[in-house]
């Protein structure tokens, strides 16, 4: 899939997210029905902080610079999408990504959109020998291209949305 459509999609399934969360009881997005387990809130606050985390704070482009992939960088960033991918009980990989419980879905949206616009502005200024220059950081898999960073950022979404699914079947 080309990385506009990528990125296009991944913004409709955030969109409808969103969406559906914004008619959601306020209670109930920040309820814990599973001790010491983040609400509903807390999980669209993560997927904000790691999408910014892994983006480097949203830079100006032009200080992005290309890092050395090493070969344990290509195994790490496997064995992350197999722990994504079949939602395998992780800790945040950063204290960066660790959601505090104090912002409004009114917020994150705001955060999460602006993530967006950042990334698709940087995807916009790329050729495409940029879309695959290692720029962006993640602290387990290492340096990651905006195709792999993209993909990951899929992932992680699919992975919390099951997760979301769960908090609200308990809390029916």
């Amino acid at each position: 899939m080309k990385l506009d459509k990528r990125l296009q999609a991944f913004n409709e399934k955030r969109g409808a997210l969103l969406d559906e969360m914004g008619a959601v009881d306020p209670e109930t997005l920040v309820a814990k029905p599973l001790a010491a387990k983040w609400s509903i809130l807390e999980i669209i606050e993560h997927l904000v902080l790691a999408e910014r985390a892994v983006l480097q704070g949203l830079p100006e482009p032009s200080r992005l610079t290309e890092r050395e992939r090493r070969l344990k960088h290509r195994v790490s960033y496997v064995v992350v999408m197999f722990v994504l991918k079949y939602s395998i009980p992780v800790q945040a990989p950063s204290p960066a990504m660790l959601p505090q419980g104090n912002r409004s879905l009114v917020e994150l949206r705001r955060l999460w959109d602006e993530n967006q616009e950042w990334l698709r502005a940087y995807i916009d200024r790329l050729d495409r020998k940029g879309f695959r220059r290692a720029v962006f950081e993640h602290p387990i898999a290492g340096p990651l291209s905006v195709e792999q960073a993209l993909h990951m950022d899929q992932v992680h979404l699919d992975t919390h949305i099951r997760q979301i699914r769960k908090l609200q079947r308990l809390l029916i």
